[in-house]
């Protein structure tokens, strides 16, 4: 059964793990472009990630298979572990994100990121701009936004 819990201190080392399969998986161009290493990625999670924004993660038969960091209406990171994507779990990440910012949300992707943009689109979110990410990145992203319906309009 999938549980969303808060990150404890704990298990930032293994989140971390995660979240690099995640994002070599998702975009490997960018990540061999920045050469991110493991200390690079643990710091940035731990003095940036972590102190700006709720970190969320998705557990599984006690493993880590997702993350959610979100902020007042802004979700800064949504990854799924590779070998566990495709099963519901970004929805459910995804999801517990909008229960939380009920007044809507914005996230950013990057263009070339297309699974990332077509799991957006079909949960209905809907690209609002398109620019460029800031150094060191500089890649081009896109802007999604999701805004509840509500009744009677």
């Amino acid at each position: 059964m999938l549980e969303i819990r808060p990150l404890a201190r704990d298990q930032i080392e293994a989140v971390v793990a995660m979240w690099k399969r995640s994002r070599e998986h998702a975009q490997p161009w960018l990540e061999a472009r920045m050469a991110w290493g493991h200390e690079d990625d643990l710091r940035h999670f731990r003095d940036v990630v972590a102190r700006e924004f709720e970190v969320w993660i998705a557990v599984e038969g006690g493993a880590i298979v997702g993350l959610l960091a979100l902020g007042e209406c802004r979700v800064d990171q949504l990854y799924v572990d590779p070998p566990h994507q495709n099963r519901g779990i970004g929805t459910a990440l995804l999801d517990f994100a909008k229960r939380r910012s009920p007044r809507g949300l914005r996230l950013f992707t990057h263009q070339r990121n297309t699974g990332a943009r077509a799991f957006y689109e079909a949960r209905g979110l809907r690209a609002v701009a398109f620019g460029t990410s800031p150094p060191p990145e500089s890649e081009p992203d896109v802007e999604y936004a999701w805004s509840p319906v509500r009744p009677g309009g």
